[in-house]
């Protein structure tokens, strides 16, 4: 295993080809590696829809997409684009077989990634130069993540994501509330009730109740979601539900824009989903459900945080299951009560004093 010269390094590809939040958690490795080689370049490959978790940040200088089944012409033009960045080094920060492939044809000298142990095609450990095990060892998987700096001399730490806005957004968001009755200096809360998957969903009915009790405490409700259909089917069904008026933008953000939302709320309140780890990321206050994932390794990554679980009454926590016996629905995550949740949030309710954030792009 040859050692690696960072003096040597004048470009970084690292490769993240995973979802939102796993893209988001990568800012942590980003900032590392701009810590410990400033001179470098740092390009970004990331799948297509979650680049704005990397764009406008400060530690990533190039962000490249790859489209899931765009087809051959788009992808060699992708190894065209990723040797034209002339990488002298490249971190695949997945285990799967296409980041490894990548790495490869983009021609850079060293290539680093987690050891397949038998896992992918024939000889892939061959398509690296140096190799890191993965260990679940009670961290959060940023930073585990972070182990593939070990060849580089770069130990793992403990910090938070990063997520960074436009001004043109920021304003956006103040346009918009404000056309929904809310004034720029209102206090707001972020309620995020649905996730792509199914099993991740509390009940509509509790996320009702909770929702009136927040706009019962002089702080308005913003709900939001993914733009998918079952998402917005979901946030139609709680509405019905509620017998406040809280400001639906369900569907209707970009992820910046979902980000600067979070970025002015008092507290964020949903599920194990993307925007929670963005409200996280941009130094708002965490009130997350937790059912069959595990929130050690995945829980908000944030000092200001508090996990809603029931761990002592199901032992089966974290199953990773899509819901009990195959249901989509997790009767571990249904069973926490409204009096739960909102115990959790009047943590935060007139006790917590405005931080600093993170995330505004400098103009």
């Amino acid at each position: 295993m040859s050692t690696i010269n960072l003096r040597e390094v004048q470009c970084i590809l690292v490769i993240k080809l995973r979802h939102i939040g796993d893209v988001l958690l990568t800012t942590p490795t980003f900032r590392a590696l701009k810590t410990a080689i400033p001179h470098a370049r740092t390009v970004a490959l990331v799948p297509k829809g979650t680049e704005d978790m990397l764009t406008l940040n400060p530690c990533v200088d190039e962000v490249i997409t790859f489209e899931k089944g765009a087809g051959l012409v788009h992808e060699l033009g992708l190894v065209r684009r990723l040797r034209a960045e002339k990488p002298d080094l490249v971190i695949n920060m997945t285990e799967g077989d296409r980041g490894a492939i990548m790495g490869l044809l983009s021609g850079a000298r060293y290539r680093i990634g987690v050891d397949p142990e038998g896992r992918g095609f024939l000889g892939k450990r061959l398509v690296y130069t140096h190799t890191v095990p993965t260990v679940y060892d009670g961290r959060h998987k940023a930073v585990m993540d972070m182990d593939l700096l070990g060849p580089l001399g770069i130990a793992p730490v403990t910090t938070g994501a990063e997520l960074y806005t436009s001004q043109e957004d920021d304003e956006y968001v103040a346009g918009i509330l404000e056309r929904n009755g809310v004034p720029r200096d209102a206090k707001t809360a972020v309620v995020h009730p649905t996730s792509r998957w199914l099993f991740k969903c509390w009940r509509d009915e509790a996320v009702a109740a909770v929702i009136d009790h927040i706009e019962g405490r002089g702080i308005r409700a913003v709900i939001t979601s993914g733009p998918d259909a079952q998402e917005l089917d979901r946030v139609r069904n709680i509405l019905s539900l509620v017998r406040s008026r809280p400001v639906d933008l369900s569907g209707k953000l970009t992820l910046k824009r979902l980000a600067s939302v979070c970025r002015r709320a008092e507290f964020f309140f949903g599920v194990d989903t993307a925007p929670m780890h963005m409200a996280a990321a941009v130094g708002t206050p965490v009130v997350a459900l937790f059912g069959p994932s595990d929130s050690v390794l995945w829980g908000p990554l944030t000092g200001r945080r508090v996990v809603v679980e029931k761990l002592a009454e199901f032992p089966c926590i974290p199953c990773h299951r899509d819901g009990c016996e195959g249901s989509k629905r997790s009767r571990c995550l249904e069973t926490i009560t409204v009096e739960d949740a909102v115990e959790a949030i009047e943590m935060f309710i007139g006790n917590i004093k405005a931080g600093p954030t993170r995330g505004s792009a400098p103009t």
